[in-house]
């Protein structure tokens, strides 16, 4: 039995190779790229508290909305600190194991320190 021959896919329009780069860049994007551009928008959004000083009532709201935004981005600056922080060790662990870790390297390294306290 033969396979039929495969109908060849259409060509892909601008606007496709433009959604699929959309997509692949939103991948590799952390949490923190969003976050970046929400504080440029509160920033911008801040501007209104200087408007409403004379109603303590939108004061106090606008206010506690941008305190609650403040500490949500700290909130997740510790997390990606802490990320980072466990990422690069889990490398520090990975890179130790490949060079010191080895016997073979260790095995080599002590061969060459005898021949240098020999000469």
């Amino acid at each position: 039995m033969e396979n039929p021959p495969k109908k060849p896919d259409p060509p892909k329009t601008l606007w496709a190779h433009f959604c699929t780069a959309w997509r692949r860049a939103n991948a590799r994007r952390p949490f923190s790229f969003y976050l970046l551009i929400a504080i440029f928008i509160v920033a911008l959004l801040g501007v209104q508290v200087v408007r409403v000083r004379e109603n303590p009532k939108q004061f106090a709201l606008f206010l506690t909305l941008m305190f609650v935004f403040f500490f949500a981005v700290v909130f997740r600056a510790i997390l990606d600190c802490f990320d980072i922080w466990r990422r690069h060790f889990a490398e520090y662990e990975r890179t130790f194991r490949e060079t010191v870790g080895e016997e073979t390297f260790v095995k080599k390294l002590g061969e060459r320190l005898a021949e240098k306290e020999k000469k």
